[in-house]
Order: structure tokens, then C-alpha cells, then sequence
């Protein structure tokens, strides 16, 4: 097959530079498909990045103007980037067409409609009715252009969870939505566990994450365990204001903000060297960090959301009622007191880790495609066939 994956955003290197899930999952499955196929991706343009590059076989063409990375608004240059990466997809010799995430699904949708091809959306969550509870204002933007999406006639969407299919099923027709998680592999990462107990947490720093509750659970666990420390990796508009709850709270030496690493082999090392894994998070679609923690063999406490506990098969970790950083700490704290417990979570998750191997979520994948793409040569001789009559 010859697969075109549209993306807002594609690492540069090997290094696997990536921002959110959905650009990880664009890489992850375009690197286990190109195996066997031909893909090309159009991703934005960043500085000091060419136009075009290659990537293990993978081409990748930059389109739109240089800009870095937003989750949120910079909607003039979103538009751009839709503008050209339809001009360009238009153009290509392919046979299957893809997006990632709400600013391309609809550039996806253009191009197959142009080309006479299948179209595929990847879901990560549907935020219809809480945009602007999640991103404010800027919500709007998302609000209107999922309800467009979801009313284009896509060939198939393919959801990385059945949380996030049923909640599709009220706005797209159920026989053409299939769920196949995302892949979550990397090789074994060799990291010395930090020397004091440590929480790790990777998150945008994003008001639906949550991530002040765990600084407040911090607060709270101090109290009882003076050398604990949490490590934050990842930036976002939030940034300052964890930073100041931190200072408000005088636990700056306890709560270190990391940034956003580069390599996300740097990032499995903080998980590796960590004694817990947190995610507050009260919004996700799959909680890819989750599985990466249980590969990692560290346990994880997370809010009791369904795709969390959905991914992780409820096992390798704790649960506590979101938005109650209370609660949190008294999972975290009975983790820290019980070491048989600790010692059967990182077993059972590491064993739920190894379902999402690339090898395997790839031949789910390619199966779908092909059929897809085998529908429409079948639709196209027909229709010739009776026109020749």
C-alpha cells in the first residue's frame, strides 16, 4: 500500500522528539507500517528543520509556515498548514489517506474526495460538548471543526479505545468505527532508580491534567516522608502557575519541573529511575504514559477515569477519585508502606505492557487498510463496468 499519515506534528530524527499521543502514535504506526509499505507523512513546518526529510524509510514533507508547537489557538497558522497539506496531498500517487487528530481529519477527508480514495480517521477522544470546558475559549475553534469532521463521510475511524467508540457511536454510524489501541514499545531502558523514593509524572502542563493536585498531595506526603521527590516533565501555559502553587506551598526543593526533554528515551529513564508513576489527568483518550510506566516496571496511581483503567486492564496500579488530591496521597502513601503489594503490580503490569506491541497493533492495522482499499477497487470496477454497458 501506499498509506499518506497527516499529522500536526513529526519528530525530526530517531530520537523520537515528541510532544503529545497523538503525534506518538502517528510515528509509532508509521514506522511499523512502513515495513511493509510505502508512507509518506505531512506534518508542519518547524525551524531549523527541511521541507522534506527521510526517517527509516519514511518521507516526511513539511507544509505551511514555520511554527512550533501549540495544543491550543495559533488558528491563522493551523490554517496554513491545512491549506497546504491539502495542496500538496492532492497531488500524491497513494491509495490510503490518514489523520491524527481534529486539524487533519478534515485536510484527510479533502484529499481522499479528491482522489477517489479511502479515508481514515484516527481517534484519540471525541471532546464534543467539552471544548470549552477543557481549552477555554480557544475551545470554540475545536468544537465546531469536530462536529464538521464527524459529519464527513470517512471510510472508516478507527478509535484507540472502546471509551472513546461509544462515545463516537452518537455522532458517526457504529459499523464504521474499529478500535485498536495504540502501540506502546521501546526497548528495554537501563536507568539507577533515584537514590530518595521519587513520583514521576509526564503531562502538559494543561488545566485538564491536573496537575496540581499532585503538587497539593505532595504537600500532604512531605509531611510524612521528607526525601520524597516528583519529577514533572512536560511544558504548557500552566507552567508558572504549578510553579508558584509550589513556592505558595514551600516545597520547591521536594517538586522539580523538568521541561519538555528532547529524547523520549531521556523521558523512560525518569520512569525507570522513579519508585511510583502519577497521572491525574481526569481527561485522556487511551494514557499512553500509563503503559509506558508498566513496561518500566513501575507502578503507577492515576484517576480513576474509564480509557486509563481501560488501557491498563485495571491492573499494575492504583486508582484514585479524580480532582481529590486527598486521595491521592493515600494511594501514593500505601504504595510507599507496602512492599508485596508494590512487588505484584509491577509484575502484573509489565505483563499488561506487552499487549501493545507494534508488530501486533500494525497487522490490525494493515488488515483494516487493506480492506478498505480492496472495498473501493471493487465500488470503482462496477461503477465502469456498468458505464461501459
Amino acid at each position: 500500500m501506499k498509506i499518506c499519515i497527516i499529522t500536526e506534528y513529526f519528530p525530526q530524527s530517531e530520537n523520537f522528539e515528541i510532544k503529545g499521543g497523538a503525534e506518538g502514535c502517528a510515528f509509532n504506526e508509521s514506522y511499523q507500517l512502513s515495513k511493509n509499505h510505502d508512507i509518506i507523512v505531512l506534518t508542519s513546518k518547524e525551524k531549523n528543520v527541511a521541507s522534506e526529510y527521510e526517517i527509516n524509510g519514511i518521507k516526511v514533507i513539511c507544509c505551511g509556515k514555520n511554527r512550533s508547537y501549540v495544543q491550543a489557538g495559533s488558528f491563522l497558522n493551523r490554517l496554513y498548514f491545512m491549506k497546504d497539506a491539502y495542496k500538496i496531498g492532492k497531488t500524491l500517487d497513494i491509495d490510503l489517506v490518514i489523520g491524527y487528530n481534529f486539524i487533519t481529519h478534515p485536510v484527510a477527508w479533502k484529499v481522499s474526495q479528491k482522489l477517489n480514495i479511502p479515508s481514515v480517521a484516527r481517534y484519540h477522544d471525541m471532546w464534543i460538548g467539552k471544548w470549552f470546558k477543557n481549552m477555554g475559549i480557544t475551545g470554540l475553534f475545536g468544537e465546531i471543526l469536530e462536529r464538521y469532521n464527524l459529519s464527513r463521510d470517512f471510510d472508516l475511524i478507527v478509535s484507540v479505545s472502546q471509551y472513546t467508540q461509544k462515545k463516537l457511536e452518537k455522532y458517526f454510524p457504529k459499523e464504521k468505527i474499529a478500535v485498536v489501541p495504540n502501540i506502546v514499545d521501546f526497548p528495554p531502558v537501563k536507568a539507577e532508580k533515584f537514590k530518595k523514593p521519587t513520583i514521576s509524572c509526564v503531562a502538559r502542563l494543561v488545566e485538564y491534567k491536573k496537575i496540581d493536585d499532585l503538587i497539593r498531595a505532595m504537600n500532604i506526603l512531605i509531611k510524612e516522608f521528607p526525601d520524597l521527590q516528583c519529577k514533572i516533565v512536560g511544558t504548557g501555559p500552566l507552567e508558572n502557575r504549578h510553579k508558584t502553587l509550589t513556592k505558595e506551598l514551600k516545597i520547591e526543593k521536594n517538586v522539580h519541573f523538568c521541561g519538555f526533554i528532547e529524547k523520549h528515551n531521556d523521558v523512560l529513564k525518569i520512569i525507570k529511575g522513579s519508585s511510583i508513576f502519577c497521572l491525574p489527568s481526569i481527561v485522556e483518550g487511551f494514557g499512553i504514559v500509563i503503559v509506558e510506566a508498566m513496561g518500566c516496571n513501575v507502578p503507577f496511581v492515576a484517576a480513576e477515569i474509564p480509557p486509563v483503567m481501560e488501557a491498563s486492564g485495571k491492573k499494575g496500579g492504583l486508582f484514585f477519585k479524580g480532582e481529590d488530591w486527598k486521595d491521592l496521597a493515600e494511594k501514593i502513601k500505601y504504595l510507599l508502606q507496602n512492599p508485596e503489594i508494590y512487588k505484584e503490580l509491577q509484575n502484573e503490569g509489565y505483563v499488561q505492557s506487552q499487549k501493545y506491541k507494534g508488530e501486533n497493533i500494525a497487522q490490525e492495522l494493515e488488515t483494516l487498510y487493506l480492506q478498505l482499499i480492496e472495498k473501493k477497487e471493487e465500488k470503482l470496477n462496477k461503477f465502469c463496468s456498468f458505464k461501459n454497458k
